[in-house]
């Protein structure tokens, strides 16, 4: 999901209403108290006065800077926050921006070497869920829960906090704040529904449905598609299926088998889920829906950019083509019917300016500053209250706030070994659902490689 999610996390149209000026993003920065700026060192020889022989040089004070991990991609946007919002000014702390690997295993492997070495080459990183459980019980974050005020944590969503007790706590200790807060959309063609008289499926018995009325194999059109493909894909639709079954798919229990086979009867028994999605990436599924090949699916933001873009412009005729749903409620509920992935900051511990990163993270989750960055940058659109209220109830964020209200939103499956869960489970539930072996082989080899992994 790496390379289809940094494209879905910054410059969506549907949000191009969210940038502010310059000057009005200034001037909604909030102040900072107890934090004296540096005073300023003269910049020239004519700035000092006319008795500088007799009287003492002044101290001149050591600058101070704060180091950022971010991915190279969000290091502009992360600038012009910075910029904007008057931290620097306020502080007399400058940002330098660093930027961290792309991908998991390597980062963690820098951190790793650094903190062994006692350093590190940034005070804040961001980063991604997958990196998560494996910097808490590594013990390279520091814990957070003293510095962040409660009025931040009360201005999260139920379902940020619910989600940050599970992804970004161990140990009594939240050591991760989240900033970035997506999830999947369901989408479907308005035009086609309308024309069969086909209402918009709320359970997952309508969905089972929906073969009848649009697969048409000779075509090669079906009721619904997905990216499924192994190593970063078929692990995030078996959570969900497994969560709307009422579920963790890592437990390899009765709602993961419930979760395998309905996903098994969509392909082969109702004909609605085309199996070619097992050799599918979301660009993929996205080229389908656009080559109208797909009625229904389940998708990340960044297709509401990608179907207006320019070169889908002759396409897109309609907003009929691409209409929004609330997901499908399977047995589980409908509190479980999809779930987020986020991106946060946190601050290692062997971090060489400390006091400057703390300042910062203290800077940024302010309720004040943090729906100003939301309007800056679509990397830091959440559901918190302060940002859904001030930033405009359009695109992509309208749609974040219907899923708010309508309490849809569930935490995420958690593994503590995540990385190598998933992977275990992809491999296995792979050869069920391309018929290589039964359902209960293929959770017995589930269940007995999961036991391994403690």
């Amino acid at each position: 999901m790496k390379i289809e999610k940094q494209i879905s996390r910054r410059k969506f149209i549907g949000l191009a209403g969210l940038a502010t000026a310059g000057a009005v993003a200034a001037a909604c920065a909030p102040a900072v108290t107890n934090t004296p700026a540096a005073p300023a060192a003269p910049t020239t020889a004519a700035a000092a006065p006319a008795a500088a022989a007799t009287i003492a040089a002044p101290t001149v004070l050591s600058p101070k800077t704060v180091k950022v991990g971010i991915l190279a991609v969000n290091a502009k946007e992360f600038q012009d926050i910075i910029a904007q919002t008057g931290f620097t000014k306020q502080t007399g702390i400058t940002v330098e921006i660093v930027n961290r690997t792309d991908t998991k295993e390597t980062e963690l492997a820098r951190l790793a070497s650094a903190f062994q070495a006692g350093t590190s080459p940034y005070d804040l990183i961001d980063f991604e869920d997958e990196l998560t459980t494996s910097f808490s019980r590594a013990g390279y974050m520091l814990g957070l829960d003293d510095l962040i005020p409660a009025e931040v944590w009360s201005d999260f969503s139920p379902a940020m906090m619910d989600y940050t007790k599970v992804w970004s706590a161990y140990n009594g200790e939240t050591f991760r704040i989240i900033h970035n807060w997506e999830m999947p959309y369901w989408w479907y063609r308005k035009d086609w529904f309308d024309a069969k008289n086909v209402p918009v499926p709320q359970t997952w018995e309508d969905v089972a449905g929906l073969g009848k009325a649009f697969t048409d194999t000779s075509k090669n059109v079906w009721a619904t598609e997905d990216g499924l493909l192994k190593g970063a894909f078929l692990n995030v639709y078996l959570a969900w299926v497994t969560l709307q079954a009422g579920g963790n798919p890592f437990d390899v229990g009765d709602t993961y088998k419930t979760a395998l086979q309905y996903i098994y009867d969509l392909m082969y028994t109702d004909n609605v889920l085309n199996p070619a999605s097992l050799q599918k990436d979301y660009n993929q599924e996205n080229a389908d829906y656009i080559a109208d090949k797909v009625a229904f699916m389940r998708q990340w933001p960044f297709v509401y950019d990608v179907v207006r873009s320019a070169d889908n412009k002759a396409w897109f005729t309609s907003e009929d083509k691409l209409a929004f749903a609330l997901p499908p409620v399977g047995p589980g509920g409908k509190g479980g019917s999809t779930y987020t992935a986020a991106w946060g900051f946190g601050i290692v511990k062997t971090a060489p300016n400390k006091e400057e990163a703390m300042e910062l993270m203290k800077f940024l989750f302010s309720n004040d500053v943090a729906p100003v960055a939301a309007k800056l940058s679509y990397w830091f659109v959440n559901a918190r209250k302060s940002v859904l209220a001030a930033i405009p109830d359009t695109g992509i964020a309208h749609q974040m706030k219907v899923y708010t209200d309508a309490g849809v939103i569930g935490v995420r499956p958690f593994h503590p070994r995540f990385v190598e869960a998933l992977t275990i489970l992809e491999d296995t539930a792979s050869a069920y659902l391309t018929k290589q072996v039964t359902i209960d082989v293929s959770m017995k080899q589930a269940k007995d490689q999961l036991a391994a992994l403690s």
